[in-house]
């Protein structure tokens, strides 16, 4: 079923006096979303203790909420609305290769890599709405959707030593999701998510240290996430490509205005455009037996 959001947005279609396009409408009409998923894999053992995996798979994603293209004119006044109905749709498709090695002589790793695409023709319910109300046309194409990440890797190695005492570490590499660029004079419309941000890569570490005291089991571990303290740019401006600048601080920087409330640096350098710094939480668990 689609979100309750969707069924119930303003229900008594209450909208203010003024003119234009005055907001959206929930539609409690609306019909179920439907996708249709297939997946077809093989196994092979190479041998003992390696083995391989293939996968590919689809989804082919119809009756999506979108909003109508067509604004409906409120009756007795120059205001018009849109309305949510069952109008987008999307399709992913990829393929996974895996590399396992199971555990033997202490240690055992996996490595998976995902290649997708999932494009559709919107990835915001109110798309279309947005793009009438600001003069542009309504996607009428299939562009990439917000999570269409191309390439994705994960490692993981685990080694377990007979002296009580263990160690894991888990790799991620996904390259740039899609995002919109700034409408430029070089070009006559604004491209839906034709550009990519940046890769991103992480490493997580965890470790223990078993103590077994007659019947006590006592249990130390260390968590480190982010393990190297990448920063990742997960949002980007949209002018630049990237966290790290935008052209309108270099437009500020030129005005040489009076930084009164915060400095450039402080309103620019957003810390939740980039992922979260390292982290280490350090614990202790006790169990008893019998």
């Amino acid at each position: 079923m689609p979100n309750f959001q969707l069924l119930y947005q303003n229900p008594e279609y209450k909208f203010g006096p003024e003119t234009g396009n005055l907001g959206i409408a929930g539609n409690s009409d609306l019909r179920p979303e439907k996708t249709v998923s297939g997946e077809v894999g093989v196994q092979q053992a190479l041998s003992d203790l390696l083995s391989i995996e293939l996968t590919g798979y689809f989804r082919d994603i119809r009756d999506l909420a979108g909003t109508r293209s067509d604004e409906i004119n409120l009756f007795g006044g120059a205001g018009r609305y849109s309305q949510i109905v069952n109008s987008d749709f999307g399709f992913v498709r990829g393929v996974i290769f895996a590399l396992n090695k199971r555990l033997a002589n202490h240690w055992s790793s996996r490595i998976d890599y995902t290649l997708q695409t999932a494009k559709g023709n919107a990835s915001d319910p109110a798309a279309s709405r947005n793009q009438v109300v600001s003069g542009q046309e309504p996607e009428i194409q299939f562009v990439r959707l917000d999570f269409d990440q191309v390439h994705t890797v994960n490692v993981s190695f685990s080694y377990e030593s007979p002296h009580h005492w263990g160690f894991s570490l888990i790799g991620q590499y996904g390259s740039g999701f899609p995002y919109t660029p700034l409408q430029s004079i070089d070009i006559s419309k604004i491209l839906t998510n034709t550009e990519t941000r940046p890769s991103t890569l992480n490493f997580d570490l965890r470790a223990y240290r078993d103590f077994r005291l007659r019947d006590t089991h006592l249990k130390i571990f260390v968590r480190i996430y982010n393990l190297f303290d990448r920063k990742n740019e997960l949002i980007v401006y949209n002018d630049s490509g990237t966290a790290n600048y935008s052209r309108a601080e270099y437009i500020r920087r030129q005005q040489n205005l009076p930084e009164i409330v915060n400095t450039l640096d402080e309103y620019y350098r957003n810390p939740t455009y980039y992922s979260e710094p390292r982290r280490i939480e350090v614990g202790l668990s006790v169990s008893f037996h019998e």
